[in-house]
């Protein structure tokens, strides 16, 4: 596994991982460390980690994307496990950052793809409360569409009403219409009558 350290004290140091197993190695004070994996799209992504010293840990531990993208983070130093899934395909980062004045021992197993062989683990917290914030996004975009349709319904509703009640206002005028036209042809048969009985034609 090569390693390289950065000219900054916070610098990251990229480590190619060539097989699975605990891999070690020391975060100096105020620096940062990365794991590098290369990984297709959506891959399995998980590891086992611990950070010794454990006593007054003050860091962070970070998986990132191909973007730095933050697909996991935590601040502790017990022993812990992420399990993520890459978005895209590229190279994934696993960053220790420790802001001790003491350097720290970290001691970390990552598996990908086919490599996790136990999916058990996929059920652990972090990856429950990742699928848990989906699903609430998913029943907030439900409600939402519930909503959406509720209102487009009433909205039918109105319009149907609408156009019954012009349909009905509609009907009733032409029926006045047709009544006033006859009547007022009837009014003209009387009348024109009379005239010619005036004028003594008929």
């Amino acid at each position: 596994m090569a390693r390289a350290r950065g000219a900054l004290g916070r610098g990251c140091l990229l480590c190619a991982l060539g097989a699975t197993g605990a891999t070690q190695f020391w975060v100096e004070p105020q620096s940062a460390r990365c794991i590098s994996e290369e990984l297709p799209e959506k891959a399995l992504f998980t590891g086992d980690y611990s950070i010794e010293p454990t006593d007054g840990f003050a860091g962070s531990v970070k998986v990132l994307g191909p973007l730095d993208a933050v697909l996991f983070e935590r601040q502790t130093s017990d022993p812990h496990h992420f399990s993520v899934t890459s978005e895209t395909t590229g190279v994934h980062k696993v960053c220790f950052a420790n802001d001790n004045p003491v350097r720290r021992r970290v001691v970390i197993t990552l598996r990908k793809g086919l490599e996790v062989d136990d999916h058990s683990q996929i059920a652990r917290k972090d990856h429950v409360e990742q699928i848990e914030k989906q699903l609430d996004r998913m029943r907030e975009m439900a409600m939402a569409i519930k909503e959406e349709m509720i209102y487009m319904r009433g909205r039918e509703e109105e319009m149907r009403d609408t156009n019954e009640s012009t349909n009905t206002r509609v009907l009733w005028f032409n029926i006045m219409t047709l009544t006033l036209i006859g009547a007022m042809g009837l009014w003209q048969i009387y009348y024109l009558k009379r005239y010619f009985q005036m004028k003594k034609l008929i």
